[in-house]
């Protein structure tokens, strides 16, 4: 039997997220001053102030913006075997439902830092970022070959090869550069330049694998392409 294109549950979950998100904003809205701090540095301090609609509805339009705009991505995108889009579809849609969560704690975060509630603001975003990448990571191999999701290089994009290798060593990556950004989320002087840093790493790195990972097929006498880059190889 052929699975469904996105669990249900996964589904309502997102729209439970993003529906706090606006309820949230809404709520709260009446209640803040006019003019509420908008960004914190890396030791959370405030360092710039704006209109109050940033902090309330900013972070909500964004979730529900790209919702959208991913899925009219996933309608139109050209398909690489309906199978594999099937399966890349599910797993998005449980990365989202992860992004959106983050995105909600991190709204609530703000809220309460500006209601002068105590709360370590850059502690609670460097934290649950690096959960975000680690949860992602356990994702990241069950990609399968497509145009929109994943580590898009010229090698991985014609190759299945090319591209489950690469997303099997990037999926390693990231969990554990989100393992090390929790622990470096506890040491306030190194927390976001650290895991801001892990991740850039961690993507570089992804990306020069599957170049490496591409010319060993092609030095053994393999031909790495696959359908439908692959007529003529």
């Amino acid at each position: 039997m052929v699975r469904p294109l996105s669990s249900r549950s996964t589904q309502i979950f997102i729209a439970c997220v993003i529906g706090g998100q606006l309820l949230i904003a809404l709520v709260s809205y009446p209640f803040l001053p006019e003019i509420v701090p908008t960004h914190w540095n890396a030791a959370g301090q405030v360092n710039s102030y704006g209109p109050k609609w940033l902090d309330t509805f900013l972070l909500p339009l964004i979730s529900l913006g790209a919702y959208i705009l991913i899925r009219v991505l996933l309608s139109i995108s050209p398909k690489i075997g309906a199978a594999g889009q099937r399966t890349n579809i599910g797993i998005v849609d449980r990365i989202l439902a992860c992004v959106f969560l983050v995105l909600l704690i991190v709204q609530l975060t703000i809220l309460a830092a500006i209601s002068h509630l105590p709360v370590d603001i850059s502690f609670v975003i460097s934290l649950v970022l690096s959960a975000m990448f680690l949860y992602i990571g356990n994702y990241l191999g069950k990609l399968r070959r497509n145009f929109w999701a994943g580590i898009r290089t010229p090698w991985t994009l014609v190759s299945d090869t090319v591209w489950e290798r690469t997303h099997r060593f990037a999926g390693w990556l990231f969990v554990g550069s989100g393992a090390i950004g929790i622990v470096l989320s506890f040491i306030p002087s190194i927390r976001l330049w650290g895991i801001v840093g892990l991740l850039l790493l961690s993507s570089v790195l992804a990306c020069v694998y599957s170049y490496v990972v591409y010319q060993r097929l092609e030095a053994g006498g393999e031909k790495p392409l696959s359908p439908p880059f692959d007529s003529g190889a």
